[in-house]
């Protein structure tokens, strides 16, 4: 485009000569935030069953951190957003379905479906590498189900808990996903269930069937739904890391870079 010589008249083409500057500076204003985003979804570590994104994704601080640093979930700054996470974390010594020093300077909250293959593969690939994390007093991990992925996911939260209020939660939860295939998503029933309580060392099996079953047992894996949903988590895995959070499965250093960057904040 040429520039008109000064002193003549303007022309029709006039009006058209002022406006594509305009033009021009937006259409490359789209073009990098739409490289921005492209860039954004190829670093993001996570994958999540159930495909919805939970709220706390959208935080721009956190996708931002997110790209800079793609080795470990940033710490959240937003005082809403922490006041969320840190509000999820219990501490309660009688909680069943928690393992690891009640005082741990880490604790990982988890948000998990026994139907969900990427679940699974959490639990097959990454948990195993987090033991020595636990055992020397550094995380703990507290359970929350987030059952919704298929017709059967409710009643294997149920019987996580029936297998939890006999202390083998742990036990049922590895004989679980132990036996799942992380490319599909199991169906579950109850002979099945109890067979993997009797692998998981459940003493009482007839309680194990009764809790399982029973209307409060029911009522107390839909609220956990509902609350996690009241949160904007929508699908699973997502882990909450004291004052980080990941969203989908991730690799194992990027959990433990995670949790350990998080105990040194902690310190």
């Amino acid at each position: 485009m040429t520039s008109p010589t000064p002193g003549t008249a303007p022309g029709p083409q006039r009006p058209v000569s002022r406006s594509n500057p305009i033009i021009v500076a937006l259409l490359i204003a789209i073009a990098i935030l739409l490289t921005i985003i492209a860039i954004m979804l190829v670093v993001r570590p996570g994958h999540s069953d159930a495909g919805a994104s939970p709220t706390p994704s959208s935080d721009p601080t956190a996708s931002a951190a997110a790209s800079a640093n793609p080795t470990s979930a940033p710490s959240q700054t937003d005082a809403e957003l922490l006041k969320i996470l840190r509000g999820e974390v219990a501490r309660d010594s009688d909680d069943a379905r928690a393992k690891g020093d009640v005082d741990a300077p880490v604790v990982m909250v988890v948000y998990s479906d026994f139907a969900c293959p990427y679940c699974t593969l959490f639990a097959q690939e990454v948990e195993p590498n987090l033991d020595g994390l636990i055992e020397d007093g550094t995380l703990r991990v507290e359970w929350r189900d987030l059952a919704q992925i298929t017709q059967t996911s409710p009643l294997a939260a149920q019987a996580g808990v029936a297998a939890g209020n006999q202390g083998k939660f742990w036990e049922f939860h590895d004989a679980v996903y132990a036996a799942a295939d992380p490319n599909d998503h199991p169906e579950y029933t109850e002979e099945s269930l109890v067979a993997f309580a009797e692998q998981a060392g459940v003493a009482d099996i007839e309680q194990f069937r009764t809790d399982m079953n029973d209307a409060a047992t029911v009522q107390a894996v839909a609220d956990a739904k509902q609350h996690a949903y009241d949160l904007g988590i929508t699908g699973t895995p997502f882990f909450i890391i004291n004052d980080a959070y990941i969203s989908g499965y991730a690799p194992t250093d990027y959990v433990r870079n995670t949790i350990l960057e998080q105990a040194a904040a902690a310190q």
